[in-house]
């Protein structure tokens, strides 16, 4: 993937479908949550202030994205609604 597709705001592709196999089976955004997992242990090993605070500003940004993104994925993927947890 090249710095070109990486985008703010999410675009799902006209041939796009929806995984529900692997992780997603169990959870929604496993790219976030393994995100979030990396760099809560990071955090959690140098327990600076401003390193919590970029950690809490992570989590911060992808509620913000997930606001976003779930009313599309919803609307993209009516199935989605099955393997909400």
């Amino acid at each position: 993937m090249g710095l070109r597709q990486v985008r703010v705001f999410p675009e799902f592709p006209g041939q796009g479908t929806l995984i529900v196999l692997g992780p997603s089976r169990w959870i929604g955004h496993p790219i976030y949550t393994s995100v979030l997992l990396v760099t809560l242990a990071w955090t959690l090993g140098s327990p600076l202030p401003y390193s919590i605070l970029l950690w809490v500003g992570l989590v911060m940004t992808f509620s913000v994205k997930l606001l976003y993104e779930e009313p599309l994925l919803m609307k993209r993927f009516p199935e989605k609604e099955t393997y909400r947890g």
